[in-house]
């Protein structure tokens, strides 16, 4: 394994997520777009993963990807890590970015029914053919979180 750092491999997933989306809008294959959107939710699922990594080294947590066990985990230690305060926030409502991306790779990855079978609201981010705009939107949003983790992170 090359000797690059846990921000650049997050970096480099969040743009082959970006290079994935783009190639889907710019598609007039249904086939491909759907197979585009497909790869860019799992390179942003990794990327999510990545930040976890980052979090993990910058708190000297055990290194787990779970989000609920690391906000113990550093509750026990008596450390505020925020952005795993806001992940656990995020992951807990269904109207979420984070919940759908993560309902969204569960769809297409583990072969689980999809969201809209599951959760039954008229504030998703997006319903099925919607030509990338909610993965564009996880994208954002999850590039948005990985951002303020950072400069928080820097401060100290």
């Amino acid at each position: 394994m090359s000797g690059a750092s846990l921000a650049s491999l997050t970096n480099q997933k969040l743009d082959t997520a970006r290079r994935f989306i783009k190639q889907s809008q710019d598609s007039d294959e249904a086939w491909l777009r759907v197979g585009l959107e497909s790869s860019a939710i799992f390179q942003l699922r990794s990327a999510l993963n990545g930040l976890l990594k980052e979090v993990n080294a910058a708190y000297s947590l055990s290194g787990s990807l779970d989000v609920a066990k690391l906000l113990a985990e550093s509750e026990d230690k008596q450390i505020v890590v925020p952005v795993l305060a806001e992940l656990a926030d995020l992951l807990s409502r269904t109207d979420s970015w984070c919940f759908q991306l993560n309902q969204a790779y569960l769809v297409q990855f583990e072969c689980r029914t999809s969201m809209s079978s599951v959760v039954q609201s008229d504030s998703l981010i997006g319903r099925g053919s919607d030509a990338g705009a909610s993965v564009s939107f996880y994208l954002a949003k999850l590039v948005e979180l990985v951002l303020r983790f950072r400069e928080e992170s820097s401060e100290y």
